[in-house]
């Protein structure tokens, strides 16, 4: 008998070069450049997402500070004292519990005031924030129609700005800056310094001044 020999033995472990697959090392290179090209996807991506978060977030902080802005203007434009008349006022700096605040008579009164013309009573205070973390701090403000010395003093006030950290007043006549003002012993002032630092986060709070000036109204 005849036994013939085949040229593929059953011990060839070595599949043809057509059907030959990956090796573990081959496995492992493409697993390593997978890794690598997602992680530097992922930074990128995020680096966009934070560079979006904070465009938004100054965005926002740039916003708030020109309506608080243009509020200030408006009612300082429209400052309004009388002499001797003690429904009237205009007095700011920083009151007995160290909190900034500013309070004036002023005809550019809004349509949530109880009458929507005349006269209106405006005050502004920077205090604690009891709705949030401790050294919060938040922008109050009230205003009320121009009542008789003798009336009882509403001291609601609604929550104008959350996000304030500082708020500062400087008060400009005759040549030189005061910190604190008092129409009843000076008059209006000519021109009145604001400054604010908006901005929840104390590594990226950003500051704001602007000065506005008085017109001469005043009756005596």
């Amino acid at each position: 008998m005849r036994v013939s020999i085949s040229p593929r033995s059953c011990f060839n472990t070595l599949p043809p070069w057509g059907v030959r697959g990956f090796t573990l090392i081959e496995v492992l290179v493409a697993v390593s450049l997978l890794a690598i090209v997602l992680t530097a996807i992922y930074g990128i991506f995020g680096g966009v997402n934070s560079a979006k978060l904070r465009l938004d977030s100054d965005s926002g902080d740039y916003h708030l500070a020109r309506v608080i802005f243009d509020r200030f203007g408006r009612e300082l434009h429209g400052a309004y004292y009388r002499s001797g008349d003690q429904t009237t006022m205009f007095r700011g700096g920083v009151n007995a519990q160290n909190e900034p605040f500013l309070e004036l008579t002023t005809t550019a009164v809004t349509l949530l005031s109880d009458t929507g013309s005349g006269i209106s009573e405006v005050r502004y205070r920077l205090a604690p924030d009891q709705e949030a973390d401790t050294g919060r701090q938040v922008l109050l403000r009230g205003e009320r129609s121009r009542q008789s010395a003798t009336a009882p003093v509403d001291d609601r006030m609604m929550r104008l700005a959350p996000n304030v950290a500082t708020l500062s007043l400087r008060f400009y006549t005759g040549g030189r800056w005061l910190e604190q003002w008092d129409a009843r012993q000076s008059g209006l002032p000519q021109l009145v310094e604001v400054s604010l630092v908006v901005g929840q986060d104390e590594q990226r709070r950003i500051p704001f001044i602007t000065t506005f000036e008085i017109p001469d109204i005043s009756v005596q």
